[in-house]
């Protein structure tokens, strides 16, 4: 294309903003995906292995995900009940590495800590040249029965406390986070301190307020202190499945959850094991009077994609937070479970009271049970 002697120099910078826009707009579509708001690539997913300071050992992780280093010791945190670091090196030296997020009650494994503070241990072994040694926290494969509580929007200073108690005065094992934690400047940092603190591990969703401020991209902390944005772990005859809808995606089968739902989709998964999603933002808005998609997920294309993915991979139940109610209802019918009273604030429509989801698994029932327990139980 001539630029011509008629073209103004304002036309011509506004020309090449405008096709760089639709060049990082198509690049984006073609090979990221897009977030919005704000407008972005897909977020990077945050590394799983990482080489020590000195260079002197590696670590490579599943279902773990690399938080720091402190000095030479690679600090490691726990996205499932059996985490597995691999540990390696080319010469025979001492390896130092910290596992947090791991249940008291997990077996140690080939490689047993040298200490344990709550939910994290510490580990400092030699390892030989060449020789890999697994540090696998675990529970028996024959696993008999578990209980899980769930709840959202708590924001990361004292309610989060208080439910993580609640959680645990309950019975559960461990707590899914339906996500929003990072209502304030810091909230990331405080509730990354408190579940390490906690009596049970917790496995969190990104929340929109954990995806973004304006243009703070704060799911780059999230990633770095709480865990992953997409996941998912078995245990006992469950699989929970952890997405990201904190923010809308496009095209809606894009990024890092769009592959991970292709290869679960691809992969074979027992007809008669349970299949739980948690997710931050729910496919639909059942508040009776809320117009259109109301708190939901704002982008009909993705919701019918997740949908159909959903009932393609046969999902037993959806827990979501989002909205500010405990509420109950079915979609397509799947069981969905609204617990986004963390904070016990209600949204608009009529207040519910601030519940705590509580699901059971036996190794003799087929289906987990769930009941609402009050957040705030009566003296």
């Amino acid at each position: 294309m001539a630029w011509g002697k008629g073209w103004s120099w304002r036309a011509k910078i506004l020309l090449a903003l405008g096709l760089g826009i639709g060049g990082f707009l198509g690049l984006g579509l073609l090979w990221f995906g897009l977030r919005l708001p704000p407008l972005q690539w897909e977020p990077s997913t945050r590394a799983t292995q990482m080489e020590s300071p000195d260079g002197s050992f590696f670590v490579e992780g599943s279902g773990a995900t690399f938080v720091r280093a402190d000095g030479n010791t690679l600090v490691f945190r726990a996205a499932t009940p059996t985490p597995l670091l691999i540990v390696s090196s080319q010469t025979t030296t001492t390896a130092s590495v910290v596992l947090q997020n791991v249940h008291p009650d997990a077996r140690p494994g080939a490689v047993g800590p040298v200490r344990t503070e709550g939910l994290t241990r510490f580990y400092e072994f030699e390892i030989e040249a060449g020789i890999g040694l697994l540090i696998q926290p675990h529970f028996d494969e024959d696993k008999k029965e578990f209980r899980f509580a769930s709840i959202g929007d708590t924001g990361g200073g004292e309610a989060l406390d208080y439910a993580l108690r609640r959680a645990a005065d309950l019975g559960a094992d461990f707590l899914l986070h339906l996500g929003d934690i990072e209502y304030s400047d810091g909230e990331l940092e405080l509730a990354a301190k408190a579940m390490n603190a906690a009596r049970i591990p917790t496995y969190t969703c990104i929340g929109n307020h954990d995806f973004h401020d304006g243009l703070d991209l704060v799911h780059r902390r999230f990633t770095a202190l709480i865990g992953p944005r997409n996941s998912f772990f078995d245990l006992g005859g469950v699989r929970f499945l952890n997405l990201d809808t904190a923010a809308d995606t496009w095209p809606s089968s894009g990024g890092d959850r769009g592959d991970l739902m292709k290869l679960l989709l691809a992969s074979e998964f027992p007809k008669e094991k349970e299949l739980v999603v948690f997710t931050h933002r729910p496919l639909h808005d059942p508040r009776p009077g809320i117009e259109d998609h109301g708190h939901a997920i704002g982008h009909a294309g993705e919701v019918e994609w997740l949908r159909e993915c959903f009932l393609e991979l046969g999902v037993d139940a959806m827990l979501h937070g989002h909205i500010h109610q405990t509420i109950v209802n079915e979609v397509s019918g799947m069981a969905a479970f609204i617990i986004g009273n963390g904070l016990n604030y209600p949204e608009e429509g009529e207040a519910t009271e601030a519940g705590i989801l509580i699901g059971e698994w036996h190794s003799d029932r087929p289906q987990v049970s769930y009941k609402i327990e009050p957040l705030y139980p009566a003296e």
